[in-house]
């Protein structure tokens, strides 16, 4: 979603990743698993290992995306998702609009998503 497909866990990229998760406040939002992989890759990299298992790539992408959901302002997402609506409709829309857009999608109920969805 928000990382590019090239995500490579360095020792550099998760400790940055874990340092903006404290500093921002949502290390303890992280289910503890995420936590400990996240900390499990840290010291494995500190002490010269190298990740080559696909598996533990996509985990941990995992986890850095929804590192950065939890950290990103509310107002950025509800742009994107606006602006991603109104591109999928054929509106055009100015940055305000694409805010309220988004909000109003971020605050409907996952059970009434599915007719906005439809034509």
């Amino acid at each position: 979603m928000l990382l590019a497909a090239g995500f490579v866990p360095t020792l550099l990229s998760l400790r940055a990743l874990k340092s903006r998760a404290l500093r921002r406040g949502v290390w303890l939002r992280l289910d503890p698993a995420a936590r400990a992989l996240l900390d499990a890759s840290i010291l494995y990299l500190r002490r010269g290992g190298r990740i080559r298992s696909q598996t533990l790539v996509e985990s941990l992408r995992a986890v850095a995306e929804r590192v950065l959901v939890l950290t990103t302002p509310i107002r950025v997402l509800a742009k994107a998702i606006g602006t991603a609506i109104a591109r999928a409709r054929g509106v055009e829309v100015d940055e305000e609009k694409a805010v309220a857009l988004g909000l109003q999608w971020m605050n409907t109920p996952k059970r009434y998503k599915l007719k906005l969805v439809e034509p």
